[in-house]
Protein backbone atom coordinates (compact mmCIF):
# COMPACT_ATOMS: atom_id res chain seq x y z
CA UNK A 1 0.00 0.00 0.00
CA UNK A 2 1.37 4.08 -0.49
CA UNK A 3 2.48 5.18 2.53
CA UNK A 4 -0.09 7.29 4.28
CA UNK A 5 -3.10 5.20 2.49
CA UNK A 6 -6.17 5.64 4.83
CA UNK A 7 -7.91 2.18 4.44
CA UNK A 8 -10.91 3.55 6.61
CA UNK A 9 -11.52 6.97 4.51
CA UNK A 10 -11.42 5.21 1.28
CA UNK A 11 -14.01 2.34 1.97
CA UNK A 12 -16.39 5.51 3.57
CA UNK A 13 -15.78 7.16 -0.14
CA UNK A 14 -16.91 4.42 -1.40
CA UNK A 15 -19.75 3.04 0.71
CA UNK A 16 -20.93 6.69 -0.07
CA UNK A 17 -20.74 6.40 -4.00
CA UNK A 18 -22.80 3.13 -3.92
CA UNK A 19 -25.57 4.08 -1.27
CA UNK A 20 -25.81 7.90 -3.25
CA UNK A 21 -26.28 5.27 -6.77
CA UNK A 22 -28.95 2.94 -4.82
CA UNK A 23 -31.21 5.46 -3.27
CA UNK A 24 -33.08 6.50 -5.59
CA UNK A 25 -33.84 2.78 -6.91
CA UNK A 26 -34.12 0.88 -4.09
CA UNK A 27 -35.32 0.45 -0.79
CA UNK A 28 -34.33 -1.83 2.06
CA UNK A 29 -37.81 -2.77 1.63
CA UNK A 30 -36.97 -4.61 -2.05
CA UNK A 31 -35.05 -7.22 0.05
CA UNK A 32 -38.36 -8.92 1.39
CA UNK A 33 -40.38 -10.25 -1.32
CA UNK A 34 -44.26 -8.88 -1.57
CA UNK A 35 -46.83 -11.20 -0.96
CA UNK A 36 -48.71 -12.88 -3.98
CA UNK A 37 -44.94 -12.60 -5.76
CA UNK A 38 -42.81 -15.82 -7.11
CA UNK A 39 -44.55 -19.57 -6.05
CA UNK A 40 -45.24 -18.38 -2.32
CA UNK A 41 -48.30 -20.70 -2.18
CA UNK A 42 -48.50 -22.79 1.25
CA UNK A 43 -48.44 -26.19 -0.50
CA UNK A 44 -45.69 -24.68 -3.01
CA UNK A 45 -43.89 -23.64 -0.13
CA UNK A 46 -43.89 -27.06 1.76
CA UNK A 47 -42.86 -29.17 -1.43
CA UNK A 48 -40.12 -27.11 -1.75
CA UNK A 49 -38.87 -27.21 1.48
CA UNK A 50 -39.34 -31.08 1.69
CA UNK A 51 -37.21 -30.94 -1.42
CA UNK A 52 -34.61 -28.80 -0.49
CA UNK A 53 -34.39 -31.08 2.70
CA UNK A 54 -34.14 -34.38 0.76
CA UNK A 55 -31.45 -32.38 -1.34
CA UNK A 56 -29.56 -31.35 1.82
CA UNK A 57 -29.30 -35.25 3.20
CA UNK A 58 -28.44 -36.73 -0.41
CA UNK A 59 -25.58 -33.96 -0.44
CA UNK A 60 -24.14 -34.77 2.88
CA UNK A 61 -24.66 -38.30 2.33
CA UNK A 62 -22.96 -38.36 -0.53
CA UNK A 63 -20.33 -36.25 0.54
CA UNK A 64 -19.87 -37.38 4.12
CA UNK A 65 -16.03 -38.34 4.08
CA UNK A 66 -14.96 -34.96 3.15
CA UNK A 67 -16.79 -33.51 5.52
CA UNK A 68 -15.07 -35.99 7.90
CA UNK A 69 -11.36 -34.72 6.79
CA UNK A 70 -10.16 -32.18 8.67
CA UNK A 71 -7.99 -30.47 6.18
CA UNK A 72 -12.25 -29.57 4.77
CA UNK A 73 -14.37 -29.26 8.20
CA UNK A 74 -14.92 -25.71 7.73
CA UNK A 75 -15.50 -25.97 3.90
CA UNK A 76 -17.78 -29.07 3.97
CA UNK A 77 -19.86 -27.46 6.82
CA UNK A 78 -20.29 -24.09 4.07
CA UNK A 79 -20.83 -25.83 1.35
CA UNK A 80 -23.36 -28.24 2.44
CA UNK A 81 -24.79 -26.85 5.29
CA UNK A 82 -24.70 -23.35 4.92
CA UNK A 83 -24.81 -23.17 0.56
CA UNK A 84 -27.32 -25.82 -0.08
CA UNK A 85 -29.09 -26.13 3.59
CA UNK A 86 -33.26 -26.61 3.56
CA UNK A 87 -34.30 -22.75 4.38
CA UNK A 88 -35.58 -20.03 2.46
CA UNK A 89 -32.84 -18.10 0.97
CA UNK A 90 -34.75 -15.17 -0.92
CA UNK A 91 -33.50 -12.40 1.63
CA UNK A 92 -30.02 -13.66 1.33
CA UNK A 93 -29.67 -14.20 -2.34
CA UNK A 94 -31.50 -10.63 -2.74
CA UNK A 95 -29.75 -9.12 -0.52
CA UNK A 96 -26.22 -10.53 -2.44
CA UNK A 97 -27.90 -8.86 -5.81
CA UNK A 98 -28.50 -5.75 -3.70
CA UNK A 99 -24.58 -5.05 -2.93
CA UNK A 100 -23.45 -6.57 -5.97
CA UNK A 101 -25.55 -3.55 -8.10
CA UNK A 102 -24.32 -1.04 -5.52
CA UNK A 103 -20.47 -1.97 -5.12
CA UNK A 104 -20.36 -2.57 -9.16
CA UNK A 105 -17.69 -0.54 -9.45
CA UNK A 106 -16.47 0.29 -6.51
CA UNK A 107 -14.77 -3.04 -5.44
CA UNK A 108 -12.45 -5.38 -6.85
CA UNK A 109 -13.79 -6.12 -10.15
CA UNK A 110 -12.43 -9.96 -9.95
CA UNK A 111 -15.04 -9.78 -6.72
CA UNK A 112 -17.75 -8.55 -8.59
CA UNK A 113 -17.72 -10.62 -11.52
CA UNK A 114 -17.09 -13.68 -9.26
CA UNK A 115 -20.39 -13.01 -7.32
CA UNK A 116 -22.33 -11.95 -10.62
CA UNK A 117 -21.39 -16.07 -11.08
CA UNK A 118 -22.84 -17.01 -7.77
CA UNK A 119 -26.28 -15.23 -8.28
CA UNK A 120 -26.54 -16.68 -11.89
CA UNK A 121 -25.89 -20.20 -9.69
CA UNK A 122 -27.91 -19.14 -7.28
CA UNK A 123 -30.53 -18.40 -9.72
CA UNK A 124 -30.63 -21.63 -11.65
CA UNK A 125 -30.58 -24.01 -9.11
CA UNK A 126 -33.64 -22.02 -7.69
CA UNK A 127 -35.38 -22.38 -11.23
CA UNK A 128 -34.62 -25.68 -11.01
CA UNK A 129 -35.96 -26.28 -7.98
CA UNK A 130 -39.38 -24.96 -8.87
CA UNK A 131 -39.53 -26.84 -11.34
CA UNK A 132 -39.09 -30.15 -9.85
CA UNK A 133 -41.79 -28.77 -6.87
CA UNK A 134 -44.26 -27.99 -9.65
CA UNK A 135 -44.04 -31.54 -10.83
CA UNK A 136 -44.38 -32.98 -7.70
CA UNK A 137 -47.53 -31.48 -7.52
CA UNK A 138 -48.80 -32.10 -10.92
CA UNK A 139 -48.08 -35.99 -9.59
CA UNK A 140 -49.31 -35.73 -6.34
CA UNK A 141 -46.25 -36.11 -4.81
CA UNK A 142 -45.33 -35.17 -0.63
CA UNK A 143 -42.87 -33.66 0.60
CA UNK A 144 -41.39 -36.80 2.10
CA UNK A 145 -40.36 -37.34 -1.39
CA UNK A 146 -38.31 -40.82 -2.03
CA UNK A 147 -35.45 -41.39 -3.68
CA UNK A 148 -37.38 -43.15 -6.61
CA UNK A 149 -39.83 -40.15 -6.81
CA UNK A 150 -37.21 -37.79 -6.78
CA UNK A 151 -35.48 -39.59 -9.54
CA UNK A 152 -38.89 -39.70 -11.73
CA UNK A 153 -39.36 -35.83 -11.54
CA UNK A 154 -35.35 -35.52 -12.18
CA UNK A 155 -35.92 -37.43 -15.33
CA UNK A 156 -38.90 -36.63 -16.50
CA UNK A 157 -38.32 -32.82 -16.84
CA UNK A 158 -36.07 -33.55 -19.76
CA UNK A 159 -33.23 -31.00 -18.80
CA UNK A 160 -30.18 -32.59 -19.11
CA UNK A 161 -28.45 -29.93 -20.66
CA UNK A 162 -29.15 -27.48 -17.85
CA UNK A 163 -28.42 -30.07 -14.92
CA UNK A 164 -24.53 -30.98 -16.75
CA UNK A 165 -24.33 -26.64 -16.25
CA UNK A 166 -25.26 -26.60 -13.16
CA UNK A 167 -22.79 -28.81 -12.01
CA UNK A 168 -20.13 -27.56 -14.33
CA UNK A 169 -20.79 -23.92 -12.75
CA UNK A 170 -20.94 -24.82 -9.10
CA UNK A 171 -17.23 -26.32 -9.69
CA UNK A 172 -16.28 -23.04 -11.65
CA UNK A 173 -17.81 -20.82 -8.88
CA UNK A 174 -15.77 -22.61 -6.22
CA UNK A 175 -12.81 -22.96 -8.17
CA UNK A 176 -13.25 -18.73 -8.15
CA UNK A 177 -13.65 -18.17 -4.76
CA UNK A 178 -10.83 -20.29 -4.16
CA UNK A 179 -8.51 -17.79 -5.91
CA UNK A 180 -10.30 -14.88 -5.06
CA UNK A 181 -9.44 -15.95 -0.77
CA UNK A 182 -5.52 -15.54 -1.63
CA UNK A 183 -5.50 -12.15 -2.88
CA UNK A 184 -4.91 -9.23 -0.34
CA UNK A 185 -6.98 -6.87 -2.51
CA UNK A 186 -10.37 -9.02 -1.79
CA UNK A 187 -9.58 -8.94 2.21
CA UNK A 188 -10.00 -5.09 1.60
CA UNK A 189 -12.80 -5.43 -0.69
CA UNK A 190 -14.84 -7.51 2.03
CA UNK A 191 -14.23 -4.37 4.67
CA UNK A 192 -15.72 -2.24 2.19
CA UNK A 193 -19.02 -4.81 1.76
CA UNK A 194 -19.12 -5.26 5.53
CA UNK A 195 -19.63 -1.29 5.67
CA UNK A 196 -21.96 -1.64 2.89
CA UNK A 197 -24.10 -4.14 4.97
CA UNK A 198 -24.75 -1.57 7.69
CA UNK A 199 -26.40 1.06 5.25
CA UNK A 200 -28.52 -1.97 3.26
CA UNK A 201 -29.18 -3.52 6.38
CA UNK A 202 -28.10 -7.18 5.19
CA UNK A 203 -26.38 -8.28 7.94
CA UNK A 204 -26.57 -12.19 7.29
CA UNK A 205 -25.69 -11.80 4.06
CA UNK A 206 -22.45 -10.33 5.07
CA UNK A 207 -22.08 -13.37 7.71
CA UNK A 208 -22.53 -15.80 4.94
CA UNK A 209 -20.12 -14.04 2.39
CA UNK A 210 -17.66 -13.64 5.47
CA UNK A 211 -18.40 -17.77 6.55
CA UNK A 212 -17.48 -18.40 2.83
CA UNK A 213 -14.27 -16.30 2.71
CA UNK A 214 -12.65 -18.17 5.85
CA UNK A 215 -13.39 -21.81 4.63
CA UNK A 216 -12.02 -20.68 1.46
CA UNK A 217 -8.91 -19.36 2.22
CA UNK A 218 -7.68 -22.42 4.91
CA UNK A 219 -7.59 -24.49 1.86
CA UNK A 220 -4.48 -24.48 -0.67
CA UNK A 221 -5.43 -26.72 -2.90
CA UNK A 222 -9.06 -26.98 -3.94
CA UNK A 223 -8.52 -29.05 -6.56
CA UNK A 224 -9.59 -32.62 -4.49
CA UNK A 225 -12.58 -30.80 -3.21
CA UNK A 226 -13.79 -29.42 -6.84
CA UNK A 227 -12.39 -32.40 -8.17
CA UNK A 228 -14.69 -34.75 -6.45
CA UNK A 229 -17.35 -32.98 -6.23
CA UNK A 230 -17.74 -32.43 -9.79
CA UNK A 231 -16.86 -36.27 -10.47
CA UNK A 232 -19.68 -37.38 -7.87
CA UNK A 233 -22.39 -34.86 -9.37
CA UNK A 234 -21.73 -36.13 -12.87
CA UNK A 235 -21.93 -39.69 -11.88
CA UNK A 236 -25.15 -39.15 -9.89
CA UNK A 237 -26.87 -37.11 -12.59
CA UNK A 238 -25.83 -39.76 -15.49
CA UNK A 239 -27.13 -42.50 -13.16
CA UNK A 240 -30.21 -40.65 -12.77
CA UNK A 241 -30.45 -40.45 -16.57
CA UNK A 242 -29.56 -43.72 -17.32
CA UNK A 243 -32.07 -45.26 -15.70
CA UNK A 244 -34.49 -44.10 -18.37
CA UNK A 245 -33.20 -46.59 -20.45
CA UNK A 246 -34.14 -49.78 -18.36
CA UNK A 247 -37.90 -48.28 -17.45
Amino acid sequence: MKPGYDADSDVDMVIKSAYDNMHNHATVDDLIPEEGTMENGELFQTLKRGLQNFQSKRLNKTYEDIKNDPEYDLMGDFFFNRLYAPEDFTFRDEGMKKLHRALDGKVYAGMVSAVSKVIELHDLTDQLDNLMVQRMIDKGIGADITMEQYQMIYRSLDNYDQRIYQIDLSTHVTRLFHALSRKWIVALSLKTVKKAAFFFKVKPVVDFIYQGYDAFRHIKNIDYFVNTIHEREISWHNEIWNKADLL
